[in-house]
């Protein structure tokens, strides 16, 4: 997991996998205020954007995930957003895996969470089993705009 801000990721970017570079250079290249919520293809199904509009809800609102086939990068483009993670522990327990068609997977069980707060220009990357329950509310709940760029595992071993 990396959590960080679209200012520092100029210094920090010499340790990052060249695909979590190439998407962060999209989302810094991209005019996302002209575009509609969608999917925006990349690099097609091997990396894409998830352009999206949420309302953030109380975190016992909201169901926490990972997946097997996509690292998530979440950048937060307007609103505030609390991301709570957890490490994945023999102790998770699944509730519900669509791993073959969505690649996704919900807990209804896991580890103690930590809360990551977002503004604007933040951003966090859950690779492959990193435990994250995305579009918290803050201190009240909120229509955010985020993109979430999707990597396959494939390309972090370029």
């Amino acid at each position: 997991m990396i959590i960080s801000d679209i200012k520092n990721w100029e210094r920090e970017k010499q340790v990052y996998p060249k695909a979590v570079n190439r998407g962060l250079e999209y989302i810094q290249s991209t005019d996302f205020s002209s575009l509609k919520p969608g999917r925006y293809d990349i690099e097609g199904d091997l990396m894409f954007a998830l352009l999206q509009e949420p309302t953030t809800l109380s975190w016992e609102k909201q169901r926490p995930e990972s997946h097997q086939t996509y690292t998530d990068i979440q950048f937060l483009l307007a609103g505030e957003e609390v991301i709570r993670v957890a490490p994945l522990t023999e102790d998770a327990v699944i509730s519900e895996e669509n791993f073959a068609a969505r690649d996704i997977a919900f807990y209804s069980k896991i580890a103690e969470e930590n809360a990551i707060q977002l503004s604007p220009g933040s951003f966090t990357v859950f690779y492959p089993g990193d435990i994250h329950r995305p579009c918290c509310s803050v201190s009240e709940d909120q229509p955010i705009r985020k993109v979430v760029i999707k990597i396959h595992k494939s390309l972090l071993f370029e």
